[in-house]
């Protein structure tokens, strides 16, 4: 009977520190607005460079390299940099990795970003080249250290 009631307690144990670590998406920690600045075409790829207001980074500016792994361009990968200008006066810096999908001339770009300040998120920009706006949504996987 004892080892039912240990095997028990680490069920309970397991389960309640992973629903602790899961991050609920229908509520992103923060959201922003930014501009399409420039769009430079490449041969192998696209570069388009980004900036404006997100919420608790300030200012941010980013550079993405897109670069597609189909023959219509509707998918591939994304590589870039930003920098966010703190209201303080302070700076965050990130790489960003992730993918994009487009449909039309909206491209959706999925990527994590890992933080000088140890800050982890994963983000979502939808993206649209005609009208050069992007609303983005962030969740924070990782605090601070």
């Amino acid at each position: 009977m004892s080892n039912f009631f240990q095997t028990l307690l680490v069920s309970i144990l397991l389960f309640t520190s992973t629903a602790s670590n899961a991050v609920d998406m229908a509520k992103p920690t923060g959201t922003g607005k930014l501009t399409i600045t420039s769009i430079s075409i490449g041969s192998e790829g696209t570069t388009i460079d980004f900036e404006g207001p997100v919420e608790n980074y300030g200012t941010v500016f980013a550079t993405h390299y897109l670069q597609s792994v189909d023959g219509d361009r509707t998918r591939g990968t994304i590589t870039g940099q930003a920098r966010a200008m703190l209201n303080d006066g302070g700076m965050v810096v990130t790489p960003h990795h992730g993918t994009f999908t487009r449909s039309g001339s909206t491209i959706q770009i999925y990527f994590t970003d890992a933080t000088n300040t140890g800050v982890v998120n994963f983000v979502v920009w939808d993206a649209d080249v005609l009208t050069k706006k992007v609303a983005l949504k962030y969740w924070e996987v990782k605090s601070a250290n």
